[in-house]
C-alpha cells in the first residue's frame, strides 16, 4: 500500500485488498502474487468493484489496492510520484481526468508514459483518442499503456433516441472543467446537420475553486427551455451524473425529457431513456485485459483499446407517463423497462 495517501483512500484499499489477497493465498506457494493499484476519482463504484471481484471470484493470484482521490485534482501528482516509487505490477486509472494526470498525454510523452516502464490500463474513459491518451483504438501507440472505453458512439445513441422522440432543438449542459463533456458536445455539434437538429449549449459557471453550485441546474434548464429546447441530452458529464436526481427533477419541472448515455440516470435518477453500457461490465472487461497483462505476459501496447460489443436501451415508464411521452411499441420490444 502506498504511504501518506489520504485516510479515505487507505481504507478503501484495505477493504478491497483483503478478500483478494486471502483468495490468492490459496494458490500454489510458488505462484507470484501480482499487485494492481487502481486510482479512482469518486469512490470505488460499480466498475471498480467488478474489476476487483473478477480476480477474487476466479481465485487468481492478484492483489488489488484502490486509492480514491475524492475529486481532489491536487492529489494526483502526489499519487503519481508514489506509484512510481512503489512500482506495482499494473496501474489502473479510472476516468479521463485521473488517466490524463497519472499517465500523461501523447502530446506530453509521445510513445512513452509518465509512469515510465510500469504497465498501465485505463478504464471509464469515453473518448481515449480525443483525450489524447492513445493514437487509435487498434493500439495505444504508447509503450506499456492499454485500456478500455465505455461510451456507445454518439451516432448510435442519436438514432435510437430519435426513434423515440425527435427534437428539432436539443439541449446540453456541461461543466467547463470536464474534458469528456467538451468532446462529447463537439461530436454532437458535428452530427447536428446529419440528424437535422439544432444544438443548444449551456455551460455552468464554476466558482474560484472550480465548484458548481447545484442551484445552477434549474437555472440552466430554464434558460434552455426559454431558448426553445425540446429535450436534454447527457452524453458524458460526471457532474450531471453525480447530481442526476436534481438534474432530472429540474428538467421535469420545465417539461423537458432527459436522454442519457448513462444507464444509471434512468434507473436511479428518473431520466426518460438511456443508451449505454453497464459500468460493472466495463470493469469486468478491464479485468480481463488486466489478466492478460499480469498473468499471460501480454504487452499492453500490443493490445487493442477494447470496448463492449453490446449496449443497453433502458426506458423509464414512470417518467414517460409524467411527461406524457410514451415510447413506440417497437422500442419497448428491445428495451429494458423500469417503472
Amino acid at each position: 500500500m502506498l504511504d501518506r495517501f489520504p485516510l479515505k483512500a487507505v481504507l478503501i484499499s484495505a477493504l478491497l485488498m483483503a478478500p483478494v489477497f486471502a483468495s490468492a493465498q490459496n494458490q500454489n506457494p510458488q505462484d507470484d502474487i501480482r499487485t494492481v493499484h487502481m486510482v479512482v476519482w469518486r469512490g470505488c463504484e460499480e466498475a471498480c468493484q467488478a474489476f476487483s471481484r473478477y480476480f477474487q471470484d476466479r481465485n487468481l493470484p492478484v492483489q488489488v489496492e484502490v486509492t480514491d482521490v475524492a475529486r481532489d485534482r491536487d492529489l494526483l501528482q502526489q499519487v503519481q510520484s508514489q506509484l512510481i516509487a512503489a512500482r506495482p505490477d499494473l496501474v489502473v486509472t479510472w476516468g479521463t481526468s485521473v488517466s490524463r494526470a497519472i499517465l500523461g498525454t501523447r502530446e506530453e510523452f509521445g510513445s512513452g508514459s509518465a509512469l515510465g516502464d510500469i504497465p498501465a490500463l485505463f478504464m471509464i474513459v469515453a473518448d481515449p483518442v480525443g483525450s489524447d491518451l492513445v493514437e487509435s483504438y487498434e493500439r495505444s501507440g504508447r509503450n506499456y499503456v492499454t485500456g478500455v472505453r465505455n461510451r456507445v458512439p454518439e451516432d448510435v445513441q442519436l438514432r435510437l433516441m430519435f426513434e423515440y422522440f425527435r427534437p428539432s432543438r436539443l439541449g446540453v449542459i456541461n461543466h467547463p472543467g470536464e474534458l469528456n463533456s467538451t468532446l462529447n458536445t463537439e461530436k454532437l455539434r458535428s452530427l447536428s446537420e446529419e440528424f437535422d437538429f439544432s444544438l443548444l449549449e449551456h455551460l455552468y459557471t464554476p466558482n474560484a475553486d472550480g465548484e458548481v453550485d447545484v442551484a445552477q441546474i434549474p437555472e440552466a434548464m430554464a434558460a434552455l427551455k426559454a431558448q426553445g429546447a425540446e429535450a436534454i441530452y447527457v452524453g458524458s458529464s460526471s457532474y450531471n451524473l453525480e447530481h442526476q436526481v436534481e438534474f432530472v427533477t429540474a428538467a421535469a419541472e420545465v417539461n423537458l425529457p432527459v436522454f442519457s448515455a448513462y444507464t444509471q440516470m434512468v434507473e436511479e435518477g428518473g431520466a426518460l431513456m438511456a443508451i449505454g453500457t453497464s459500468y460493472a461490465n466495463v470493469g469486468r472487461l478491464a479485468a480481463r485485459q488486466a489478466a492478460g497483462v499480469l498473468l499471460e505476459n501480454e504487452d499492453p501496447d500490443a493490445l487493442p483499446i477494447s470496448a463492449l460489443n453490446r449496449y443497453s436501451v433502458i426506458l423509464n415508464m414512470a417518467s414517460a407517463q409524467q411527461l406524457g411521452l410514451y415510447p413506440p411499441l417497437a422500442l419497448i420490444g428491445v428495451a429494458e423497462v423500469v417503472q
